[in-house]
């Protein structure tokens, strides 16, 4: 955004540019101008751009009115705060805040974060009678358990703590899908299907999870790795915190006997595309030693889908791409960031025990989405960052600082969004579509078992060949090796009968 030099910034982009501070580009700026009319302008990045009347604003110089404004305006946003409280004149600002307006609820909510973020401490006493303020309005945001600061008379109710804090917005998509009572679908959906065919479709289901958790890393398993990994997810839900020990056992199974680690990582690592002198690494995560504060906090966010205190695709959602964010591990912490997404939906029971739900298959499908999803955080922190990385991509030197609140904050609408959606269609559509599929695979062996001899696994490469084909076999198809010694006449029959079975699964999957 490059708004003309007749706007003046308004909240968190005036703080970040008369501070000089280095955080990540806003993506909603409020500016304010001489027009009497409110204005919005979203571009095609998703960057919003909001002009206010400046008649409307009484202050737009100091501190406390660009702190007030933020703080009342916007959402929050703990990164600038973190960045913007590092700042000695700012935390004395704040000081003589409280010290003018000792019972306003915004210089009590900066005071809170500012000692919250950093550990500072005020010189304050709370007037009597002075009501208590949450940080986030639960109408507007969705909130943790909240934690009293009787000093300051808030209430802290943001989720996780100061070492991993993400942001939820109850947006109208967040609360529609909220509302739309995706457990009691999913547990129906599954007690819907005799046993039988629930066995078949939960086989299909398990094997579909862990080709598409691999595909998405550009990987294909051997047997033996694709064999653990489903075991494991066999093994999702089981009860216990998500703890150092357990999150490296899983670990373990997850990657190569060679990859294999038995502790949080002690070293920095980061994320870099393959190619020949590249030498640009993609998402530098957070420095070592603040890997096992961020771990326990994103350890308590998934405790709380059990306890019942946070929505269970929600927490599964900010636990799961939290510990992709951190990258305990030197290698598999994407496949096991998507495998915790199946414990914690487990073990909360907003899934069955023994059952799965395709969400790497409907990830994989939408893979630009999900990219953009990790790009959002990891981009605009790394390119914060100076590194030097060896001639082959060996070792890395980070120049600059890495704070803690570059890191621990982050605004997770989009991502639980997703997610959400991801297990909406998973039970609507995915788990169904494989139930007509199995259905209509029955009905046809009937029937061309009845005439035709061919064996079994033969019969069934031929059947997904023509489904695939959208129920014909293509000239060139017609000369493979399963229809060898078959007429023509024959073929077309084989041809019509799956095409006649199948026609409700190739509509659905059309």
């Amino acid at each position: 955004m490059n708004p003309s030099s007749a706007r003046t910034y308004l909240g968190y982009e005036a703080l970040v540019r008369k501070y000089q501070l280095r955080v990540p580009p806003l993506r909603r700026v409020f500016v304010a101008t001489e027009r009497t009319l409110e204005s919005r302008v979203l571009n095609a990045d998703g960057e919003e751009l909001i002009e206010l009347p400046l008649q409307r604003i009484s202050d737009t110089e100091s501190l406390v009115g660009q702190l007030t404004f933020a703080l009342k305006r916007e959402h929050l946003n703990l990164t600038v705060l973190g960045a913007l409280f590092e700042r000695r004149e700012v935390l004395e600002g704040v000081q003589t805040w409280l010290e003018d307006k000792p019972s306003s609820k915004y210089s009590r909510m900066a005071a809170h974060l500012a000692t919250w973020l950093t550990g500072h401490e005020f010189t304050y006493s709370l007037p009597a009678g002075s009501p208590r303020v949450p940080l986030l309005d639960p109408k507007l945001y969705v909130t943790g358990p909240a934690v009293s600061d009787p000093k300051f008379g808030v209430s802290n109710n943001l989720l996780g703590d100061k070492y991993f804090s993400p942001l939820i917005r109850r947006t109208d998509k967040l609360q529609s899908l909220l509302a739309a009572g995706l457990a009691g679908k999913v547990t129906d959906a599954f007690r819907n299907i005799e046993p039988e065919m629930l066995s078949r479709a939960v086989d299909y289901l398990y094997l579909s999870e862990t080709r598409s958790t691999y595909n998405i890393e550009d990987e294909i398993p051997d047997n033996n790795r694709a064999a653990k990994f489903r075991r494991l997810l066999e093994q999702a839900g089981e009860p216990g915190a998500l703890t150092e020990e357990q999150l490296c056992q899983w670990q373990s199974q997850i990657v190569s006997a060679l990859g294999t680690e038995y502790e949080f990582r002690s070293t920095q690592n980061w994320l870099s595309r393959s190619g020949r002198l590249r030498n640009i690494a993609d998402f530098i995560p957070p420095p070592p030693e603040q890997v096992r504060p961020m771990m326990a906090a994103v350890s308590k966010i998934a405790s709380w889908a059990s306890t019942g205190q946070l929505d269970p695709v929600l927490a599964a959602a900010t636990a799961s791409f939290g510990l992709v964010y951190v990258h305990p591990f030197l290698d598999g912490n994407g496949r096991l960031h998507r495998f915790l997404l199946h414990h914690i939906l487990r073990q909360s029971g907003f899934t069955p025990a023994g059952v799965v739900l395709p969400l790497s298959s409907r990830m994989q499908k939408q893979l630009d989405r999900y990219s953009a999803l990790l790009k959002s955080y990891s981009r605009p922190r790394t390119e914060l960052l100076e590194y030097m990385l060896d001639s082959d991509s060996a070792t890395i030197l980070v120049r600059t600082a890495q704070p803690l609140w570059l890191y621990a904050y982050f605004d997770a609408t989009d991502l639980c969004e997703f997610i959400l959606e991801c297990c909406k269609v998973c039970v609507e559509e995915d788990l169904l579509t494989e139930v007509v599929y199995l259905r209509a695979h029955d009905a046809t062996i009937k029937d061309l078992e009845a005439w035709l001899d061919m064996r079994q696994s033969a019969l069934n490469a031929l059947i997904d060949i023509i489904v695939q084909g959208n129920g014909t076999l293509s000239k060139s198809k017609r000369k493979h090796k399963l229809v060898e010694g078959l007429s023509e006449e024959q073929i077309d029959r084989i041809e019509k009968t799956v095409s006649e079975h199948f026609e409700n699964y190739i509509d659905s999957r059309a």
